[in-house]
């Protein structure tokens, strides 16, 4: 699955909280505020009014540590809005009417005389007599107003046993001290009123292993959070929960609000549940979660629960709830309509990698340095009825501490105010994206998420995409996507003609269900910047050290076609493999896997000892081409381009001197420009459909339906050339 961290790029930032439609806003709430303790921290800002529209909402949370901090353990940090609802509670108190230095009691004797108190003097060996300890009491007898204090006295201590002693400090003889004084608790009842305060979660995440990390570091947390635009107005207050005792952690908040009309505007969220809740323990997790009831808003057309759940804990039968896979069941009306586990299960994928800490554990929906994903489902309900909701937790008996944080919430919206609204989310690569960094830079196919945000569901979508400065290319997408649905793109030939340096990847919509743009121009274009990646040569060695886990370790080679050219095996152990590669001009990718996912060393693992991993040049003397940090979890991945050595009579064929015709064609197509040696087609979304190993005038697509393809050409020499060509069926 892919994960939407990447915060979207074209916004422009403003500190101004006045702009208009179509403009963002910028709200800074925490600057690199230190959390200096276990508890709440809360910061009211000036939000803009509530006549403000705004299409889309971020939350950007940007996790540091200051230059002497510890920024050691991975602490639960959970983001609040705190609604003020106006709207007063109370609850039922007892006012004491005595207090003995400032602490209730149930009764006090004492003198309001001086009195004394003898200890013997192991100097002098006589008996020395001081003033006894003194008492401060404060009354509280006005019934009307019981936290108001009416009077104080000073007092002193009476009833026991004033001693003397002798030369030796043997007790000789004894005086009884008495009180002159005896004062008896009471109780006043009273109410507290308070204003209900409703803490709406809207994101969480949890910290790294970072002590040993660059106190410099940064880690940026988006969330989309425009469902709770309704919250965000005039003066509002917000709350980080930090659950950490480490010193040093930072935080900055930041709300990037984009003016303009919201797919469907939010009547209401509502708390259901918001805390910590022991599991497995004698009170059943159940007593807590027991069933609510809510009552849906007039003109509401859809309901949506969203539950946040993580497992924290460490009892000792099953080390439950953070690292054992517990179902939850969400219950509408006392039937089930949902079931989830609750277990994440690739932190070894994190792209915070090499923390200090147990980082590749998976655990129960949380890894380390990672933000937290959502629950959400849809109920089937309808505007004005009462119904009841119920989270339930799979059945267990912890021996120790055990629990889960949940927040379920139920999210009240309107009907649609948009109808056809394509968007493109975020660009997965080519990128620079710190969260999608295992994955880049790349070479071959880029990659991005499309989401519909209209009422009307999308079968079509054509795109342009282009690097830098180079033509544009287009390309059309088929399918379904519903409301709300997204699809992850993947565009299978990339023209890098040009992009010889560093550049800008630009993807732009331009016909949805065949017309040209949608109700939302504002989502329909992105860029990214990037970074090329490694250039190796066409023979290299990769130079592998198993640990003593060899089994456990395996890599393949593929091309920009996703064909395997290279695998391997290890099955010895703590030994050096080299393997030689030669590869062809094009585009590749190596990646190599650790079954165990802990990567070919780790700390927490010393019985598996330590391998490494590395590339090397072919040629003495031999120069490291690229090594690998061995703490990698699951996997270490690297894109890379190799370019061909040409002879001093061969010259590469620019892509656009190649011609395929005709174009569109039904039967068979031409290449012209081009000695090939061999080709393959695959269709648009990257399949391979034919391939053709002897070089041919004429090609034959007979077979092939009508649709959109792309032909690889290869030559002898490795160089490739892709073209696309259209194929149409009378």
């Amino acid at each position: 699955m892919y994960k939407t961290f990447t915060l979207l790029f074209c916004l422009i930032f403003t500190s101004s909280i006045f702009a208009s439609n179509g403009d963002t806003i910028k709200v800074s709430v925490f600057d690199k505020y230190h959390m200096s303790s276990y508890g709440n921290h809360n910061q009211k800002v000036k939000m803009p009014t509530a006549d403000k529209k705004f299409q889309r909402i971020w939350l950007k949370y940007t996790l540091g540590c200051l230059s002497n901090g510890q920024c050691e353990w991975d602490y639960t940090i959970k983001l609040f809005v705190r609604e003020h609802t106006g709207k007063n509670d109370s609850t039922l108190k007892q006012a004491p009417y005595l207090k003995v230095n400032g602490i209730a009691k149930d009764s006090i004797a004492y003198s309001t005389i001086p009195t004394w108190v003898n200890t013997y003097n192991s100097q002098s060996k006589t008996t020395d007599s001081s003033l006894s300890a003194t008492m401060l009491l404060t009354f509280y007898a006005d019934t009307l107003h019981p936290l108001v204090m009416t009077d104080t006295i000073r007092v002193y201590a009476a009833n026991y046993w004033r001693y003397s002693f002798d030369s030796l400090g043997v007790k000789t003889d004894s005086t009884w001290v008495p009180a002159t004084a005896v004062s008896y608790q009471r109780y006043t009842n009273y109410y507290d009123v308070f204003e209900i305060v409703n803490d709406i979660e809207l994101g969480r995440l949890i910290s790294p292993y970072a002590k040993t990390f660059p106190k410099s570091f940064q880690y940026d947390y988006i969330y989309d959070v425009t469902e709770y635009a309704g919250l965000f107005h005039d003066s509002t207050e917000f709350r980080i929960q930090y659950q950490g005792y480490s010193y040093g952690f930072t935080a900055t908040w930041d709300m990037i609000m984009v003016e303009g009309i919201p797919a469907q505007d939010v009547i209401k969220v509502e708390n259901i549940y918001n805390g910590g809740f022991n599991y497995g323990q004698s009170v059943s997790i159940e007593e807590a979660l027991k069933a609510k009831t809510f009552t849906v808003p007039n003109g509401t057309k859809k309901v949506k629960a969203r539950i946040i759940i993580t497992g924290h804990g460490g009892e000792n039968n099953e080390n439950c709830a953070e690292f054992c896979a517990k179902e939850m069941y969400l219950k509408l009306n006392g039937t089930q309509v949902a079931k989830q586990l609750v277990w994440k299960d690739d932190c070894g994928s994190n792209a915070i990698t090499a923390q200090p800490g147990t980082w590749v554990y998976n655990r129960a929906n949380w890894c380390p340095g990672e933000k937290i994903r959502n629950f959400d489902y849809n109920l089937d309900v309808t505007a004005g009825s009462t119904n009841t909701i119920d989270l339930d937790m799979e059945e267990f008996t912890a021996n120790g501490a055990a629990s889960y944080n949940i927040a379920l919430q139920l999210i009240y919206f309107s009907d649609f105010n948009i109808q056809t609204d394509a968007s493109i989310e975020e660009i997965l690569a080519p990128t620079r994206s710190f969260w999608q960094s295992r994955y880049n830079p790349i070479c071959d196919n880029a990659k991005f998420v499309m989401k519909n945000w209209g009422e009307k569901p999308i079968t079509e979508i054509t795109f342009s995409y282009q690097i830098g400065n180079a033509p544009e290319n287009n390309l059309t997408w088929n399918g379904s996507l519903a409301s709300y649905e997204e699809k992850m793109i993947t565009i299978p030939y990339i023209n890098w003609t040009g992009g010889n340096i560093d550049s800008i990847f630009k993807v732009k919509i331009l016909t949805v269900n065949g017309a040209s743009g949608d109700d939302n121009a504002y989502n329909n274009y992105k860029e990214e910047g990037f970074n090329l990646p490694y250039v190796l040569p066409s023979s290299f060695v990769i130079e592998t050290r198993t640990n003593s886990k060899p089994e456990q370790n395996s890599y393949t080679i593929k091309d920009a076609y996703g064909n395997v050219v290279k695998e391997r095996n290890f099955t010895t152990a703590n030994t050096l493999h080299k393997d030689t590669i030669s590869l062809g001009f094009g585009c590749y990718t190596f990646h190599y896997t650790d079954k165990g996912g802990n990567g070919l060393g780790w700390w927490a693992a010393p019985s598996e000892g330590s391998g490494s991993l590395r590339m090397l040049t072919t040629s003495t003397p031999l120069k490291v081409l690229k090594s690998f940090n061995t703490d990698f979890g699951n996997f270490v991945q690297l894109n890379f381009r190799v370019q061909h050595a040409l002879t001093t009579t061969e010259n590469f064929i620019k892509a656009e001197d190649v011609i395929l015709y005709p174009n569109p064609a039904s039967t068979t197509i031409t290449v012209e420009g081009f000695a090939y040696s061999h080709a393959t087609i695959t269709d648009i979304a990257g399949k391979v459909v034919k391939q053709i190993n002897t070089a041919t005038s004429s090609i034959s697509i007979q077979d092939l339906p009508t649709g959109v393809y792309l032909m690889q050409l290869k030559d002898l020499n490795g160089q490739q050339i892709v073209k696309k060509f259209v194929v149409t069926k009378n």
